[in-house]
């Protein structure tokens, strides 16, 4: 793989940030070395960011509500990075990653960038290398990263260590007592964000709540 443009880099292209993050979830073995160097590099300017994890079900709306959050985060002057990760099928291992066409006028922005990767056999709803996209997201001058997980369900709690804020997505009366009791990522959430509440639903989101 030809070397990563560090300056290009540094001030925001996003070409060269998909190189980098595209470097760094290389399994060939010639690219680890080259992609633990970059890391190396990116170290020191990563850190400054924002970093929120936005979980749920799959079909609750994280991409929309994803969209609709980015593009108010660059009203307000942000840059902001969405890394979405997109399941892998068990059989043959591909992925879809159709994440950034639900993010149409997101994916348009001077101020915005999106990157689907497929979470592979990782287990907790983050692909492989997903912190070391953020380091290197980081790094290219990103305010805020965005970290999308699989939408699993309740075990998908890894992007907690990874972010400063674990936001997680609900629909209006979604779950019943025992599930209020099992609670599994709800535990460790900072925000829960009930999604969806218009219409008749309003009533059974303030019941969720």
């Amino acid at each position: 793989m030809p070397e990563i443009d560090f300056q290009a880099l540094r001030n925001g292209q996003r070409r060269a940030l998909a190189k980098a993050i595209t470097l760094i979830e290389s399994s060939h073995p010639s690219h680890r070395k080259q992609a633990a160097a970059l890391l190396e590099r990116c170290l020191p300017h990563s850190g400054q960011s924002l970093r929120i994890g936005i979980s749920g079900v799959p079909g609750v709306g994280k991409s929309t509500f994803i969209e609709a959050f980015g593009l108010f985060l660059i009203g307000l002057g942000k840059r902001v990075g969405v890394l979405a990760v997109d399941p892998s099928s068990p059989l043959h291992g591909g992925s879809i990653l159709g994440d950034k066409t639900r993010m149409e006028r997101l994916s348009r922005e001077d101020h915005a960038f999106i990157r689907p990767s497929p979470a592979g056999r990782s287990l907790g709803g983050v692909a492989n290398r997903t912190r070391e996209a953020i380091l290197v997201a980081e790094s290219a001058g990103f305010d805020v990263i965005l970290v999308e997980t699989v939408g699993v369900g309740q075990s998908e709690y890894e992007v907690h260590s990874m972010t400063d804020l674990f936001l997680v997505l609900m629909q209006p009366g979604a779950g019943g007592e025992l599930q209020g009791i099992k609670k599994g990522i709800l535990e460790l959430a900072d925000l829960i964000v009930v999604n969806k509440a218009d219409g008749d639903a309003e009533r059974l989101a303030s019941q969720s709540v």
